[in-house]
């Protein structure tokens, strides 16, 4: 829901530590932990995160951060837009019905869903799965994929009826 308004509420407190949202400009999942393997150590824990957040607000690497959990500032790592991530809390009806149900803006549309799954890095299996069979897969071949990136025949990162994934570097000749 888009808004040029707050809506009537008191303030509380609240603070952010992991979430996910979608940008309202570009419209791209965004991911609070999202930058976590470029990362130096010291802001790799989400407790240590903070802290170094705010004992170091100028420091090139918090100012790079996607989500910096002291600010609680986001920034979409695709448009460059930025943001400040705040939580509203509606009050229900004492006495009135549970929610049973996630609300509509809460769960992903097909679009949505087809990112998230494409971001987990799964993949789906042919075959169906029975009772008792094995379900983790060890591949004991090499990566086959040129340095930064993808390649149909590897073993690993590869299967020539899936196509490159997203975002993927054109494989060099």
């Amino acid at each position: 829901m888009h808004s040029n308004s707050m809506l009537r509420a008191d303030r509380f407190f609240a603070r952010l530590i992991a979430f996910e949202c979608e940008c309202p400009n570009c419209g791209k999942l965004v991911f609070s932990d999202q930058d976590e393997r470029s990362l130096p150590t010291r802001l790799k824990t989400p407790g240590l995160k903070r802290g170094v957040a705010r004992q170091r607000p100028y420091s090139k690497a918090v100012w790079k951060l996607v989500w910096n959990p002291f600010s609680q500032r986001l920034r979409c790592p695709w448009c460059r837009n930025t943001y400040v991530a705040g939580l509203v809390l509606y009050p229900m009806k004492l006495g009135g019905p549970r929610p049973v149900d996630a609300p509509p803006d809460t769960a992903p549309t097909k679009r949505q869903l087809l990112e998230l799954r494409r971001r987990a890095g799964g993949w789906f299996a042919d075959k169906d799965y029975h009772k008792g069979q094995e379900v983790n897969l060890v591949i004991d071949s090499d990566c086959r994929c040129p340095k930064n990136g993808w390649a149909p025949s590897c073993p690993i990162h590869g299967d020539p009826a899936q196509g490159a994934p997203p975002g993927t570097p054109p494989l060099s000749a």
